[in-house]
């Protein structure tokens, strides 16, 4: 007998339910769902997807009116892609729309490629062509086969490293190795006196995907929103948690591992170079920075300074000289002559006796490798209590120094750590 739509709503209610009471008897007593569990949970999964279905054809047939176009009953035919309308779809345990399931799917071959298999509900690449967003003809999505558009925001849009001049790579695949190259030198020499082997020296700088993970707590009423400002609002958030995490990484102390990339702070702050850490602010100290970027022949390409908002408060009220005008960070926010950036994202003080981490470099030799899209896991269950759903991200990320490491550190000190970006950048932790 042919169910009405009413008893198939009613079905997909009850199946629901059942996967609530499943989920929350295993989280009540911190536990994973049993073999028996997870078997029913998944069997309730599909007679969910299966119920969908029906319903949507019978709602399709029962509105369709002779004369109306066909194109207006087919999913996604004149529709944008919305996240938002994604996550209500997971939430509700409904079928993602034809547009979504296309894209979702280009995001789990992308991260598929890169070597990690997507664990989230929600894959969403880096950037898609065009054609796969095309529906049927004549039905306006049709566009140039060879356009790009990105379904997040552009990440580099995010980085105060990227705006430094920093080289950013996408859509890599397995562990990589870039060429490095120390530079060539010149001397002049007298006439018989003969000449130094000014050659360089080769190496490669390897990467290797490191997984970041940030989440964001959204309200279900915002989720209910329909508006444009809504969606933009949510893809903005999900960028910007991502960039302040990989930033924070790079600009903080932490030491490198398999499983994040170094700080640019660890040698001066934790590590073994604690020369230049917790120093009163000097220009003095400034230009010594850029002194041994220069003497590593480093000094070229887009050179500056980065620091977080209390780092540019002390320059800017720090004296160049005592007794004389003019202050380390001028008006026009240059440190001697070059740009200074600034991110909350850069190590800050922790302590009386700690000090805000100041590099300088060049941002061109400072790479940021990306492997695959953002894999999205949406979770209705922690922060339910709060009438919020909470969006868990997952991407992979590496950052290194394009020139590799030096057998000193950037004040002349023979060293066995690892830095990986040390002839390219020198770092001080300034206080006022």
């Amino acid at each position: 007998m042919k169910k009405t739509v009413l008893q198939m709503k009613d079905e997909i209610g009850q199946l629901l339910d059942k996967n609530k009471t499943i989920v929350n008897a295993a989280r009540t007593e911190k536990r994973s769902l049993t073999a028996t569990e997870q078997s029913e949970f998944d069997d309730n999964l599909l007679q969910i997807r299966e119920l969908d279905l029906d319903l949507e054809k019978e709602m399709r047939s029962s509105s369709f009116v002779p004369g109306k176009k066909v194109s207006q009953a087919i999913p996604g035919a004149q529709s944008q892609f919305s996240l938002i309308k994604a996550i209500r779809s997971k939430l509700d345990g409904k079928n993602y729309d034809e547009l979504s399931t296309r894209i979702f799917e280009v995001g789990r071959n992308e991260l598929r490629a890169s070597g990690h298999m997507p664990a989230g509900d929600l894959v969403i690449p880096v950037e898609i062509r065009a054609d796969v967003l095309a529906g049927t003809a004549t039905q306006g999505q049709e566009i140039v086969a060879e356009q790009k558009m990105a379904i997040l925001p552009p990440l580099e849009n995010k980085l105060v490293l990227a705006a430094a001049g920093a080289t950013y790579l996408t859509g890599l695949v397995g562990n990589v190795s870039i060429p490095s190259y120390s530079g060539t030198t010149v001397a002049w020499k007298g006439e018989v006196i003969a000449a130094d082997d000014g050659a360089g020296t080769f190496g490669e700088v390897g990467f290797s995907p490191k997984r970041l993970t940030a989440y964001l707590d959204v309200s279900k009423l915002f989720l209910a929103q329909d508006s444009v400002g809504a969606e933009r609002m949510l893809l903005d958030n999900i960028a910007s948690a991502v960039a302040r995490k990989l930033e924070s990484t790079i600009l903080g102390v932490a030491a490198g591992s398999a499983t994040q990339p170094q700080g640019m702070g660890y040698k001066i702050t934790t590590g073994t170079d604690t020369k230049a850490a917790k120093a009163a602010a000097t220009n003095k100290l400034l230009v010594a920075l850029e002194t041994a970027i220069d003497s590593a022949n480093a000094l070229a390409n887009k050179l500056g300074y980065i620091t977080n908002a209390s780092g540019r408060g002390i320059l800017k009220t720090t004296l160049k000289e005592t007794g004389l005008p003019g202050y380390i960070c001028s008006e026009a926010g240059q440190v001697n002559g070059y740009p200074l950036y600034v991110t909350n994202g850069c190590s800050g003080a922790a302590g009386t006796d700690a000090g805000d981490l100041v590099v300088f470099g060049n941002w061109a030799d400072l790479c940021i490798g990306q492997w695959g899209g953002f894999d999205i896991t949406v979770d209705p269950f922690t922060v339910a209590k709060e009438n919020k759903v909470r969006i868990v991200i997952n991407a992979y990320f590496d950052a290194k120094g394009l020139r590799g490491s030096a057998p000193t550190d950037v004040h002349g000190e023979a060293t066995t750590q690892a830095d990986d970006y040390a002839i390219s950048f020198a770092s001080l932790a300034i206080k006022a």
